[in-house]
């Protein structure tokens, strides 16, 4: 909702980012900043359009070498209402940045990868990024995702929790909604997983991650 705070946790290459696409996309009617601060724009832009299109990447290369019938034209549409931007911005001017473009959501992948001037501890670091990305989900009337790294301990274990970001409590103290996602990196099954939500029931949901069009389909065949 407008004014929430929203934390993904989940390990290394389990589709962290490909899953925020996936929703962002489907979301048409909801305009987006997409900080992109891990993966660079020309990747996380195609990737965008193979979600959009349910295209592989091959197929996607050739809609920008061959442009037949305006079909590139076309996929865009699907994206046309998301902002990406790879530059790291500095906490303290992310306000002018989200008054400028007046999106309904921002993402930031991932929230460490937000500066903050004059905090060299990692920890307070956080605490700072963490704190003011609340008051401006609040102030702003908007609803801000985070991604965040899970702990070398939480990588081990075979279920996430609340605890299992990485840096200090800020995370689970302010976020309004914590999602974990998890499975094996080598196999296309993936549980999305509430950890936390202050007014919601909890949920759970399989999925099915394709490979080569980077999109999320339910698995109404698992046994959870």
């Amino acid at each position: 909702y407008p004014g929430e705070l929203v934390v993904l946790l989940g390990d290394t290459g389990l589709g962290k980012t490909a899953w925020i696409q996936n929703l962002i996309v489907s979301s048409p009617n909801l305009s987006c900043l997409f900080l992109s601060l891990e993966v660079h724009d020309h990747l996380i832009y195609r990737r965008f359009l193979q979600i959009a299109n349910g295209k592989s990447k091959e197929e996607i290369n050739d809609l920008h070498t061959i442009d037949s019938n305006n079909k590139l034209k076309e996929a865009l549409t699907g994206i046309e209402h998301i902002n990406i931007m790879t530059l790291s911005p500095e906490i303290g001017s992310m306000k002018q940045l989200i008054t400028e473009l007046s999106p309904k959501i921002v993402v930031i992948d991932t929230v460490d990868g937000v500066k903050a001037d004059y905090q060299n501890d990692p920890f307070n670091k956080m605490e700072k990024v963490i704190n003011e990305l609340k008051q401006l989900a609040v102030q702003e009337g908007i609803i801000i995702i985070g991604v965040c790294h899970i702990s070398k301990g939480a990588s081990f274990e075979q279920r996430l929790s609340v605890h299992s970001a990485k840096g200090n409590s800020v995370i689970e103290q302010k976020a309004d909604k914590v999602i974990g996602i998890m499975g094996e990196r080598d196999t296309p099954r993936r549980i999305i997983r509430s950890l936390k939500s202050r007014d919601e029931s909890k949920f759970q949901i399989p999925l099915i991650f394709d490979f080569k069009t980077f999109r999320f389909k339910e698995d109404k065949n698992a046994q959870i």
